[in-house]
């Protein structure tokens, strides 16, 4: 026992008054898991500028495609998919079809990557100081190499999503512009069918399993560090770390449900789905989805087992406010609100909260 200890002090190891887990005063591992995180979001970022789809003056992007991410979801929209605030039914797809993305995307995203990057900064601050506590070391380097090969998998997605797909033909806005067009096409011009590409499909389906994959690395990030239970006054990692794994997880299954829901809306309308015509009787054709209840308990199990509170948090307020009330999306949020008292009733239950 006397040698262990000898051997714990030699290596930068000391017992601690908080609950029995050794700590290291110093950790080159953890600064490594830092930079691995920051290189992952750079990563990120850059691919997000550069996947941008046309600019301002109709030049395309570095990738050499015009349309944007949001254009090509927009074309299969579903009644999860988020768009302007607190929008109605008929409202939800026409914001769409006119081309407004939702605010919701660039707000999360941008959140993301300045969390994200600051929890990489404090983790290589915490590598580097030896008045900063660090617990389980290994857990702290497994988990940031998981979050820095999600965003890797993030970076590459956009590219995959909108491979197969193209800017629509531009509508006439004037009643002019109609009536030349209407003109054209009486008078026995050319008129095309709009052409789909098949394997647009194939790579929604693709992007779609790549970004299980990026939220199965969160996840495990999150649930490998179980940040929200490490011992002591770490405020560091419970401002930090705890919350932005759970997000960063949280908002990823919920963006694989919508490439879930671009995907199969491509399988069966491979032109687009339309907007909910006002006043019309469309029930059938623009009814709630149970995808939206499937992917809430998905996160209700993994919030309640991490445990993590902050998982359930981006789909509950992306679907309570941004998305129609369709009783499945209600549902939905329920199950989200719920998954976030269960998973800090038992946190509390397992973190020692001596300050």
């Amino acid at each position: 026992m006397e040698g262990r200890r000898l051997a714990d002090v030699l290596m930068g190891v000391r017992p601690i008054d908080h609950p029995p887990e050794p700590l290291v005063e110093s950790s080159p591992a953890l600064i490594l898991g830092g930079f691995l995180i920051l290189a992952g979001v750079f990563m990120l970022a850059a691919f997000m500028w550069a996947a941008r789809g046309r600019s301002e003056d109709g030049q395309p992007d570095p990738f050499g495609k015009m349309i944007k991410v949001h254009e090509v979801a927009a074309e299969y929209h579903t009644s999860w998919s988020p768009g302007a605030f607190w929008p109605s039914k008929e409202a939800h797809g026409k914001s769409a079809e006119e081309g407004h993305g939702s605010p919701i995307f660039k707000v999360v995203w941008r959140f993301l990557l300045a969390w994200l990057a600051m929890s990489g900064i404090f983790l290589v601050l915490a590598g580097a100081i030896p008045a900063i506590e660090v617990f389980r070391q290994e857990d702290h380097v497994r988990s940031a190499g998981c979050a820095a090969l999600a965003c890797v998998l993030c970076a590459i997605w956009p590219v995959l999503f909108r491979i197969g797909s193209r800017m629509k033909p531009a509508q006439p806005k004037s009643s002019a512009q109609r009536v030349a067009m209407f003109n054209a096409n009486a008078s026995g011009a050319s008129f095309a069918v709009p052409a789909v590409d098949k394997s647009k499909g194939v790579w929604l389906w693709i992007s779609c399993i790549v970004l299980v994959f990026a939220w199965s690395l969160a996840l495990a990030a999150a649930a490998q560090l179980q940040a929200w239970t490490l011992p002591g006054p770490q405020f560091g990692t419970l401002i930090l770390l705890a919350p932005g794994y759970g997000l960063f997880a949280g908002w990823l299954l919920y963006a694989a449900f919508l490439n879930l829901g671009v995907a199969m809306s491509f399988d069966s309308y491979p032109e687009g789905t339309r907007a909910m015509p006002a006043g019309g009787n469309a029930d059938y054709i623009h009814r709630g989805s149970i995808w939206p209840v499937v992917a809430s308990l998905i996160l209700l199990a993994s919030a309640v087992l991490v445990p993590d509170p902050s998982q359930p948090l981006p789909m509950a307020v992306a679907l309570a406010f941004f998305t129609p009330r369709y009783r499945t999306n209600v549902v939905a949020v329920l199950i989200c609100v719920g998954a976030i008292a269960f998973a800090t009733w038992r946190m509390l239950e397992l973190r020692d909260w001596e300050f």
